[in-house]
């Protein structure tokens, strides 16, 4: 019986990175990296795997019903692969609360796993930037973080009009719902879960979804809606919203002035954030392209989440840039560099008995930060070149008896003879000086 050969497809929703795919990966986080470190924030990580029940304390209903990956381990015990990471870096820091100087700034970027249909922007696996600040109640918390929730963007030479950040803060729904329209907990609840999916269903949808939320007043779509239209000199306008809340999100916006980010930064209440932990501003940022129109990312303050592992109360506010929406921003508006091989140098072998000479060459180039690889097996220049061009190699080196020849790695320019020749002590400063520029 024949053997039956395994799929070289990979798991659906997740993605092979090959070296070429790799090196757009590790720009993406090394820019991302150096923006936030560039704000005082350190790096941490944590499990893969958490308690089941720390995604049913607190991340949305929808997350851990239907997109979580959960299992029995062979203890008994529920666990879950993470979908998300503001539950574990809560638990992190709660654990060494006391030990911590405040305020906390910390950032990681983990592999997430939800179970969902794979789509634009969206897959099983990604990896994602997540930035948090503990230990700071004011609004200068929100300035900070949408300073640099911009600035990353920023930093991959993104102009001002490609996106747009939308604020609103989750109290202003719940007073707008619980006081204002007299609903009960469980329909705003209900409410809030429908204008949080409003852009991804159809006006009749959304239409039909609430009136059977609220099926005993005709008025509250219209109301709901009027609400949705809010503006930060018509918040007092809306029945239920108390003046400390609006008074707050007034006070935001004059602050964005002194900060340059006014302009691109609107109120918007129909901004929810899916997450249950959320108790403060909320912000979303959107694509402004027609080719890619949709969230690229959010976050929002969390006041709370640290009470569930202490007594104490620790603020908390942060935001999560998931790969996968960064890469298709960038394809977008066109911002993704040309990406060269990661290679350097290489040493070609025309003579079996010049390989440890070509080895401890390489060793020397490695000394200076310069990335060699050495030839294994004799072989025709040709062939070797060749195989080089393929590589991306930016250097060919040839060692003679007393000379050093290195060139470009094309076949073209080796036999155009767009070569020098020096001592390796030249070689070597001529290859830095190229590698420079």
């Amino acid at each position: 019986m024949k053997e039956q050969k395994l799929t070289t497809e990979n798991y659906k929703g997740t993605r092979d990175f090959y070296p070429e795919d790799m090196r757009l990966r590790n720009y993406l986080f090394s820019v991302m990296k150096d923006v936030v470190r560039s704000y005082g924030y350190e790096e941490y990580d944590g499990p893969m795997v958490e308690s089941l029940d720390l995604y049913r304390a607190k991340t949305g209903e929808e997350i851990v019903g239907k997109q979580i990956y959960n299992f029995i381990d062979k203890g008994d015990r529920e666990v879950a692969i993470r979908p998300e990471m503001t539950p574990t870096v809560a638990r992190m820091v709660a654990k060494k609360l006391r030990d911590l100087p405040r305020p906390i700034r910390w950032f990681s970027i983990p592999n997430l796993w939800r179970y969902e249909q794979p789509g634009l922007g969206r897959l099983r696996e990604h990896w994602q930037l997540n930035v948090d600040m503990f230990g700071v109640t004011s609004q200068r918390a929100e300035l900070e973080i949408l300073s640099l929730a911009c600035d990353i963007l920023f930093a991959f030479g993104a102009p001002r009009d490609s996106f747009k950040v939308t604020i609103s803060h989750r109290s202003l729904l719940d007073e707008f719902l619980l006081d204002g329209l007299k609903v009960s907990p469980n329909q705003a609840h209900e409410v809030s879960k429908i204008l949080d999916k409003k852009n991804k269903i159809t006006e009749d949808e959304y239409v039909t979804l609430v009136s059977k939320t609220i099926p005993n007043d005709p008025t509250a779509l219209s109301k709901i809606n009027l609400f949705l239209a809010a503006t930060t000199d018509t918040l007092n306008q809306i029945p239920g919203i108390k003046e400390e809340t609006s008074n707050a999100i007034r006070t935001l916006f004059e602050d964005l002035k002194t900060i340059g980010l006014y302009d691109i930064v609107y109120f918007d209440p129909s901004v929810v954030r899916g997450f249950d932990y959320y108790t403060g501003f909320i912000f979303e940022i959107f694509d402004t392209s027609p080719q890619n129109k949709r969230s690229l990312y959010g976050g929002g303050r969390y006041d709370n989440l640290i009470g569930l592992f202490s007594n104490e109360e620790l603020s908390g506010i942060g935001f999560g840039l998931g790969d996968v929406t960064l890469q298709n921003f960038l394809t977008a508006h066109n911002l993704l560099p040309k990406f060269s091989s990661d290679s350097t140098v290489y040493i070609p072998l025309l003579d079996e008995s010049s390989f440890s000479e070509n080895h401890n060459f390489a060793k020397e180039l490695r000394k200076e930060k310069i990335a060699a690889e050495v030839s294994l097996v004799s072989q025709k220049m040709g062939k070797q070149l060749s195989y080089a061009e393929k590589k991306g190699y930016r250097w060919i080196l040839l060692r003679g008896e007393d000379e050093i020849k290195a060139g470009t790695v094309t076949l073209k320019d080796m036999v155009a003879r767009n070569q020098w020749t020096s001592s390796f002590p030249e070689a070597l400063q001529k290859i830095k000086e190229e590698l420079s520029k």
